[in-house]
């Protein structure tokens, strides 16, 4: 399919935005949230991010600035239910590559999170990127993890 990355950008934007993100419960707008997720957490490769929480909502944003990202741009932004952590996250692409080839690259993403509320593990999709022709093609899916932080930003 020609244009197959682009759907499933796209795909992956609308479970975030669509008619199951923004399911509501018939009960007068009260979403009752099993677990608070605000503050900051980890990744496996170091980079510190702040999740922030509204309802089923969840966005989570970098602290800082890396070599792949700015600080405050958005990681992923995902709708919770129950321990399930499902959305859209933004495959990791060089500043270079981003502004070469124009790619703000979203892809599918599922999260569980651990009994103790401490963890966030699962998967997210990932893409390779011809750096001659930013053709890009769907790749296999790569592990996440994401561990709770103090919730300080002076955190290490």
């Amino acid at each position: 399919m020609r244009y197959r990355h682009m759907v499933c950008a796209i795909a992956a934007l609308m479970m975030v935005n669509g008619v199951a993100a923004g399911a509501r419960p018939d009960d007068g707008g009260v979403q009752n949230v099993d677990h608070d997720l605000n503050g900051y957490w980890q990744q496996a490769d170091g980079d510190i991010l702040h999740f922030t929480q509204e309802g089923t909502s969840l966005i989570s944003r970098y602290r800082e600035r890396s070599a792949n990202n700015e600080a405050g741009e958005i990681d992923f932004t995902a709708t919770m239910h129950g321990t399930l952590v499902y959305g859209a996250h933004r495959a990791p692409f060089s500043r270079a590559m981003q502004e070469k080839c124009a790619l703000q690259i979203w892809v599918g993403m599922g999260l569980t999170l651990s009994e103790t509320g401490t963890e966030l593990r699962g998967f997210r999709g990932d893409r390779v990127v011809d750096p001659k022709t930013c053709s890009v093609t769907d790749s296999a899916p790569v592990a996440v993890v994401y561990t709770r932080m103090a919730d300080s930003p002076d955190a290490p």
